[in-house]
């Protein structure tokens, strides 16, 4: 026998006041002198013996109702069904909902969340009035008030109907966790888990070494609402990303869009990249059975400032992974400073006016050497040098320009300068710089270029092998060096290295643009290293950030800053607080439940990152766990003694309501027995007073 309210039985004491009370109010007989007692009647030794039984019996009923009483309201119950009087106790019934993104696939019995939603509408109907029941989902959404006990049948089903998946990935350990937790506060003995699910592997964690979850009392069953429904054959995008580092105006921005196939048969559609509410690319795809393929679609931006872009697939798609999301911002366009002569700024004004008028992400301006004295280049952000004629004092005011965090390519020169740079050089960590010439019969090529910089990322896709390029321009002369960051090399050494100068940094490039010293300004890597380097060492586009929908966010910036601005998807704006740690900022922006593109800037409007949300790729793959694994998942969480039951169909949900909590409530019987033996003990005070009465004449 269990109880169901077992602090009341210390109440069990209060049937002995009764028998205190009768051996308080015991009178003692004590000899009393009498003259004669011929005239008293003789008292028959029988009439005594049954005026003392009455009294014991009294006694008894007295003690007994007082503790039927007490164990009418400690709910006493008895496991199973006792013949005649046996009944379904009242049951605490948790019903776990799993609202996963998943969940809006559709099968051949059409979407699986809405079936799961009528399967628990059912089940929640059928249950008695007595019964307490609390609604779970695995995603609780926002302001979710429904994970207490207590609201009213009808709040609930209306909590149902409302409730829609969330594009969070669903995790039924937490959810189990957060369900033994709730059960502590039922109110029945008896306590019945429902897992609604599809069972997808990725909601089935690997389990910790941790004590196992709940006990005798409860009961676990996992309906597999998708159990013998395959799915419709259809795609789903399940993940994006951005190749091109160097984002600037007018110039191509590539994302990569990884698409999964899943169902039976092959499955069509038709695959875009939107941004500015345009369709900027598409490929139309056909994938088999299980086919995993990637896209690469390019757009060009024709403004600055931030980029919402969608991959969105259209036809034989999944709903939840039909769309996905790559933000980022381009930069505005700035001025580029040239200090170069004769040939060499002929060659590059010609490889900067390769940028699409109007689009341009940066112009140039030619300027004298005398520009760095006078101090007309702090405007600048970066400053492209090819100059022959170079002094020692141009050389000291270029330093000071990149020690306060002006950034410098510069490009190897004859004349005046040629005999100062390699000094000039040595002082920032550049070493063996010389000057080299070769004969035409044994000429220097330019053999490898560093493809995983920025500087060179996503420029040879496709072209060559390795890290072999495409062309190899003929070196007549050059400056061979060692130190710094290698970015290109030749057949004699290093011809292009960057180093960091101060807050700066620098560029420097072991060729002059000038025939003379070989093919490399007639070549086609010329204008690719110089406008990518000047975008590489411009002002930079602001970071991009991709995270799950779901997380609690924290972002490390490099910009200095109290608070962010931040816009939602939703165009919703709110200030999230930010902490200086060193360089670094830090800021919290908590859980991001919302997929889409969050722009984040300071709060005079300035950009400083792109925040991508996305629904997790774990949780659009689709996959599902056959019904040995599920059985032994649960088995492993939780104690031997739970029951549990796999159950793939859902319809017995209405069996297990019916089933479950089967035994015997006695409190309506002891409290039978109370007011029974309450007039037994008012027949009894009667008859004894009665008895008393005749007794005494």
């Amino acid at each position: 026998m269990n109880f169901l309210n077992p602090i009341v039985l210390v109440a069990l004491a209060t049937a002995l006041v009764p028998l205190l009370l009768h051996f308080l109010t015991l009178r003692k007989l004590r000899p009393f002198p009498f003259s004669s007692v011929r005239l008293l009647k003789e008292l028959q030794q029988s009439t005594v013996r049954r005026l003392r039984l009455r009294q014991l019996l009294l006694l008894a009923v007295r003690m007994a109702l007082i503790a039927s009483v007490v164990l009418a309201f400690a709910r006493p119950v008895l496991p199973g069904k006792v013949p005649l009087i046996g009944d379904r106790a009242p049951v605490s019934i948790v019903i776990v909902v799993d609202n996963s993104a998943s969940m809006q696939v559709s099968d051949m019995q059409g979407e699986r969340f809405r079936r799961l939603q009528q399967h628990a509408e059912r089940f929640i109907r059928s249950l008695r009035t007595e019964d307490e029941v609390l609604l779970l989902p695995v995603v609780a959404p926002p302001q979710w008030q429904y994970s207490t006990w207590g609201h009213p049948r009808g709040a609930l089903l209306e909590a149902l109907a409302k409730l829609s998946p969330q594009p969070h990935q669903g995790n039924l350990l937490t959810t189990l966790r957060q369900t033994a937790s709730l059960l502590r506060e039922a109110r029945h003995l008896h306590r019945l888990v429902v897992v609604l699910s599809d069972f997808q592997e990725s909601a089935l964690p690997q389990l910790p070494n941790e004590p196992r979850l709940f006990d005798a009392r409860t009961s676990v069953y996992a309906v597999d609402v998708g159990y013998g429904n395959p799915l419709r054959a259809g795609i789903v995008v399940d993940s994006v990303a951005l190749e091109t580092q160097l984002r600037s105006l007018g110039e191509p921005v590539t994302v990569i869009a990884r698409l999964r196939s899943f169902g039976g048969g092959n499955a069509e559609a038709l695959v875009s990249l939107f941004w500015d509410r345009e369709r900027v690319a598409q490929q139309r795809v056909l994938l088999q059975e299980r086919e995993v393929r990637t896209l690469q679609l390019t757009g060009i931006p024709r403004r600055a400032g931030f980029f919402h872009a969608t991959v969105i697939a259209e036809g034989d798609v999944h709903t939840a992974g039909s769309r996905r999301f790559a933000g980022f911002a381009i930069p505005e366009p700035f001025p580029v400073g040239v200090i170069a002569d004769g040939a060499a700024l002929n060659y590059i004004l010609s490889a900067l006016s390769a940028f699409p008028a109007g689009n341009a992400p940066a112009w140039a301006e030619s300027l004298s050497p005398t520009a760095l004295i006078t101090g007309n280049v702090k405007r600048f952000p970066v400053l492209v040098i090819a100059s022959t004629e170079l002094t020692q004092s141009h050389l000291e005011r270029l330093e000071m320009f990149l020690q306060a965090g002006g950034n410098v390519v510069l490009f190897a020169a004859g004349g005046h300068t040629q005999g100062l740079l390699p000094s000039w050089l040595a002082r920032f960590g550049f070493f063996g710089v010389t000057i080299r010439e070769f004969p035409a019969t044994q000429e220097a090529t330019i053999t490898w270029a560093d493809k995983h910089h920025p500087l060179f990322s996503g420029v040879f896709t496709g072209e060559t092998r390795g890290e072999q390029l495409p062309e190899a321009p003929r070196l007549q002369r050059l400056f061979s060096l060692g130190g710094g960051i290698p970015l290109l090399r030749s057949s004699a050494g290093i011809v292009l290295s960057e180093q960091r100068v101060g807050e700066g940094r620098l560029l420097f490039c072991g060729i002059a643009p000038d025939p003379s010293w070989g093919e490399f300004p007639r070549s086609g890597l010329f204008p690719t290293i110089l406008v990518r380097a000047i975008l590489f060492l411009g002002p930079a586009a602001s970071p991009t950030f991709f995270r799950d929908a779901g997380e609690t966010v924290a972002l490390s910036l490099a910009a200095p800053t109290t608070a962010i601005s931040i816009r939602e998807p939703s165009g919703n704006r709110r200030v999230a607080p930010a902490i200086r740690l060193g360089s670094d900022t830090r800021a919290e922006l908590g859980r991001i439940r919302e997929p889409g593109v969050y722009e984040l800037s300071s709060t005079e409007g300035a950009p400083l990152a792109t925040l991508t949300v996305n629904i997790p790729t774990p949780e659009l793959q689709l996959e599902y766990a056959p019904p040995e694994q599920i059985e032994t998942w649960f088995r492993q969480l939780l104690s031997p003694s739970t029951l549990f039951r796999y159950t793939p169909s859902p319809g017995e949900l209405q069996t297990i309501a019916s089933g479950d909590g089967e035994a015997t409530e006695l409190w309506r019987y002891f409290l039978g027995l109370a007011l029974l033996l309450a007039a037994v003990e008012v027949a009894l005070g009667q008859s004894s007073r009665v008895n008393a009465s005749k007794t005494a004449t």
